[in-house]
């Protein structure tokens, strides 16, 4: 398709973090939310892809593919709606522009993951999420066309409620913020603005009321993501899903957004969903639908192309109600993975520990528990670990810091729990509680992390030191090997003396670094 040379109509683009695959490792895209990333290093950690002949981009967010969608399924033509990468959106800008879209996962970089290792493990700088969307407002082709009065600049994505301030949208220069979902509010938001006529600065939408309102992408989404399931329904209160309506998008579409991925070259497809086990769901006590939850896996691997599958997200109470769900899944799954440990395929996703205590987790997420009660809820873990890692699933899982009203024995009961997990084959990641809107906690605070207690260190020291016993390499002459075993203790060594020292994360540092160099030159497995 030829590019106009007055411009494109309608622009839709994400920051450069957000734009890329991270060379096909959606967990590595984590550790680009908030590791500083000079140019010389972008192009190896988050490289642009290579778009189509007229400069559009080859793939995008999933989110700005929805809203792709919307606007072609509503009226506005492939000629009038562009999805840019924004190294190329000189290309598209011009004077014919009247809207520029943006999608952001976390534009301020104040979700769990960048606010929370921004601070640890960068010494509290600015997170990489900020910056590459601070510097996309700041690119030239949209400051000019912003200075002519000739575009509007509408934000949305997971992460516009951070925009919603009229002082964040004037400052950097956004005249509306799309919160919450968008197929009922953004075809209109986006013809009036076409138009000329006031929009309003937020607009808040809703859920749709079936999954057939939901649009199909028309182009490759980043990782191959497909959405298979909406909302969630435990009620987590530190959680934004759970407001949202539950709903299971049917296999017929989701297999057509598999194929529109695969027919562009992907061959990696992700589960967007908050946890695979809701999939199909018709239990009050979220019993898992295991019929139509393999019956969904099965499918997707069986598409000619796909060579990865990757849920996203589950749950760890189903696995203890229906471990047979877990192995039937894991016998296709496990023919489909990406991730090597040791030289063996395993089954990945991220999992929500939270906390091991079990009056905490009643007050704040006793949902979460069924179909178990939740003075359960570490027994649950424990056995969970236990059948996942029989089934070659080794999960990604989170805890949460400083949850309001977490007491110190309620971090030793997480203490309790993780030494329980011993030996278990996980990835621990604590962070930091963080007020997302919407959630029932949104008016809560976030603890500093000068103000975390001896006992809050020494669960987030001990959390890595078990990664590093459970992850690190064996010690061998291999470039890559060599990296992770010799050069990064060396390297965080420097850092540490250099500047985490006096620091509030100096301690842990301290003990994960000596722990690395220790494992590598002494205990070479």
């Amino acid at each position: 398709m030829s590019r106009s040379k007055g411009g494109t109509k309608i622009v839709l683009t994400a920051s450069e973090i957000e734009m890329s695959n991270f060379r096909n490792d959606p967990f590595a895209a984590f550790a680009g939310s908030f590791l500083p990333a000079p140019g010389i290093v972008k192009r190896f950690f988050y490289p642009e892809t290579k778009g189509f002949g007229d400069k559009r981009a080859k793939i995008a967010p999933y989110g700005l593919r929805k809203i792709e969608a919307l606007l072609l399924e509503n009226g506005f033509t492939p000629s009038e709606v562009a999805v840019v990468h924004p190294k190329k959106l000189k290309y598209f800008i011009g004077p014919e522009t009247r809207v520029v879209g943006i999608s952001s996962m976390d534009p301020l970089g104040i979700a769990y993951v960048s606010l929370t290792y921004s601070n640890l493990f960068t010494s509290g700088g600015e997170p990489n999420n900020r910056t590459e969307f601070r510097n996309l407002l700041l690119n030239t082709s949209i400051t000019k066309a912003r200075q002519k009065g000739q575009i509007k600049v509408i934000v949305g994505g997971a992460g516009a409620w951070q925009l919603a301030p009229k002082t964040i949208r004037e400052f950097l220069g956004i005249d509306c913020v799309l919160t919450g979902e968008g197929e009922e509010v953004v075809v209109d938001v986006f013809r009036r603005a076409i138009k000329g006529e006031p929009i309003p600065p937020v607009v808040q939408g809703n859920s749709p009321r079936n999954p057939e309102d939901i649009p199909l992408i028309k182009g490759e989404a980043v990782h191959g993501c497909v959405e298979i399931t909406r909302g969630c329904g435990r009620g987590c209160q530190f959680c934004s899903p759970t407001q949202r309506q539950r709903m299971s998008i049917p296999l017929d579409r989701i297999l057509k957004e598999v194929k529109v991925n695969v027919d562009s070259g992907a061959e990696m497809i992700i589960l967007a969903t908050e946890d695979i086990f809701l999939y199909g769901l018709k239990s009050r006590r979220f019993l898992p639908n295991r019929e139509r939850i393999v019956k969904l896996v099965k499918a997707i691997a069986e598409v000619p192309g796909v060579k990865y599958v990757q849920p996203a997200h589950m749950a760890l109470s189903p696995v203890v109600a229906d471990p047979k769900c877990v192995e039937e899944m894991a016998e296709i799954l496990i023919t489909k993975s990406s991730y090597r440990r040791r030289g063996k395929p395993y089954i990945t996703a991220e999992a929500g520990v939270e906390t091991g205590s079990p009056r905490l987790f009643k007050e704040k997420m006793a949902g979460k528990a069924l179909p178990f009660k939740p003075k359960e809820w570490p027994d649950i873990v424990v056995q969970s670990f236990g059948i996942l890692n029989d089934n070659n699933w080794n999960p990604l899982t989170t805890w949460i810091v400083g949850l309001p009203g977490e007491r110190e024995e309620d971090v030793l009961a997480s203490l309790e729990l993780l030494d329980r997990l011993k030996g278990a084959i996980a990835f621990y990641v604590p962070l930091l509680f963080i007020p997302l809107r919407p959630s029932i906690l949104s008016e809560g605070s976030r603890p500093e992390i000068e103000s975390l207690t001896d006992l809050q260190w020494e669960f987030f020291t001990r959390s890595w030191e078990y990664n590093l016993d459970i992850w690190r390499r064996p010690l061998s002459p291999t470039p890559r090997n060599l990296i992770s075993s010799l050069l990064l203790p060396i390297l965080g060594g420097l850092f540490y003396f250099g500047s985490a020292a006096r620091k509030p994360t100096g301690p842990m540092m301290k003990r994960l670094i000596f722990r690395s160099m220790r494992r590598a030159f002494l205990e070479p497995s």
